[in-house]
C-alpha cells in the first residue's frame, strides 16, 4: 500500500519536507508520496475522501475530527510555538483588550487552530464565542477587509502579519504559544496508523532531520519555500526563525490541553458534543522513530 502524505502552506515542516527531492525521493522507496494541496482547511475532507492517509496540521483538526466521528491518532507534534503576531486589531481601533472585542467582527483561518487559539483567549477573559462576531473568512480576503477598515480583528501570523503590519499600524491583542500552546501535529485515522510501524516511522524519521536542518540553516529551508503561497524567501525567512524546530512525542500536557479546548469547543457549540479526546494520541510509533 502506498500511504499519501498532505503537505500545505500552513504546515510548514511538510512543505519544507515535500521540497527536498532527495527525501521525496527516499520516502517514495518506501512507499510513502507527497500530495501537495493549496490549503490546509481540506484536510478532513481528503482524509474522509481516501486521498491523504497522513496529515499534519495544527491541533484543532484531530479535535474536529473526533467531533465527526473520525479515529484521529496523533503521532507525533512540534514544540509550543510562539509566533509574531496573533489577535490583531487596527491600533487606530480604540480596542486594547479582549474584552473590547464583544459584538466585533474577527476573521479566522477556516479549519484551522485559529478557531482553538480564539477560543482559548475568549475563555480565558471570561467571554463566550456568541459574544463576538467570529467568522472563517480566506485569509487573503480577510487581509484586504481589515487594511480597509471593514474587519474589526484578524488572527494572522508571519508571513501574513507582516504583509498586514506593512501597510496598517496594528496592537497585539493576543500571541499564540501562551494560553494556546499552538503545536503543529502529524496524524491519521487510527485504523491506517496503528500496527503500521513502518510508514509512520519513516515519515517521522524524514521530519525530525529535514527540522534540524531548518533550525541548523533556516535561509536554506526559506529558499525552498519560495514562491509558496505568493510569498518569497525573504518573506517566508520570519516565520522560519521566530518557531522552534522539531518532532517529538505526544504527551499527557498535550493530551489534557486538547481535552480542556474540546470542553469550551462544546461549551461554545463549536463541536455538537462533548467528546473524549483520550484515543486521540498514538505515541508508539513515535518510540522507534
Amino acid at each position: 500500500m502506498t500511504y499519501v502524505v498532505g503537505a500545505h502552506p500552513q504546515n510548514l515542516s511538510l512543505s519544507i519536507l515535500a521540497r527536498r527531492p532527495q527525501a521525496v525521493a527516499s520516502l517514495r522507496e518506501k512507499g510513502l508520496q507527497f500530495f501537495v494541496y493549496a490549503a490546509g482547511s481540506q484536510t478532513i475532507p481528503l482524509i474522509k475522501a481516501g486521498v491523504l492517509h497522513l496529515a499534519g496540521t495544527g491541533a484543532t483538526p484531530p479535535i474536529l475530527a473526533k467531533a465527526e466521528g473520525l479515529s484521529a491518532a496523533v503521532f507525533g507534534m512540534s514544540g509550543s510555538r510562539p509566533e509574531r503576531g496573533g489577535l490583531l486589531v487596527r491600533a487606530d481601533s480604540g480596542i486594547h483588550d479582549l474584552k473590547g472585542l464583544v459584538g466585533k467582527g474577527i476573521g479566522l483561518m477556516p479549519i484551522s487552530w485559529h478557531t482553538q487559539f480564539l477560543a482559548t483567549e475568549l475563555d480565558a477573559a471570561g467571554l463566550a464565542w456568541r459574544d463576538v462576531r467570529a467568522a472563517e473568512i480566506l485569509p487573503a480576503t480577510a487581509k484586504d477587509a481589515f487594511i480597509d477598515g471593514l474587519l474589526d480583528a484578524i488572527v494572522a501570523t508571519d508571513p501574513l502579519y507582516a504583509q498586514i503590519a506593512s501597510r496598517v499600524k496594528t496592537r497585539v491583542l493576543a500571541s499564540p504559544g501562551t494560553i494556546f500552546s499552538n503545536r503543529s501535529v502529524y496524524w491519521g485515522l487510527s485504523e491506517l496508523v496503528e500496527d503500521r510501524a513502518g510508514p509512520v516511522r519513516w515519515l517521522l524519521d524524514a521530519l525530525i532531520e529535514s527540522d534540524r536542518a531548518v533550525a541548523a540553516n533556516p535561509q536554506e529551508a526559506a529558499a525552498l519555500l519560495d514562491g509558496l503561497n505568493g510569498n518569497t524567501a525573504a518573506q517566508w525567512l520570519p516565520a522560519l526563525t521566530s518557531r522552534p524546530w522539531g518532532v517529538v512525542a505526544p504527551d499527557d500536557a498535550f493530551l489534557h490541553e486538547q481535552q480542556r479546548h474540546a470542553d469550551i469547543f462544546t461549551r461554545f457549540g463549536l463541536i455538537p458534543r462533548q467528546i473524549d479526546v483520550t484515543d486521540t494520541v498514538d505515541i508508539s510509533h513515535f518510540a522507534t522513530a
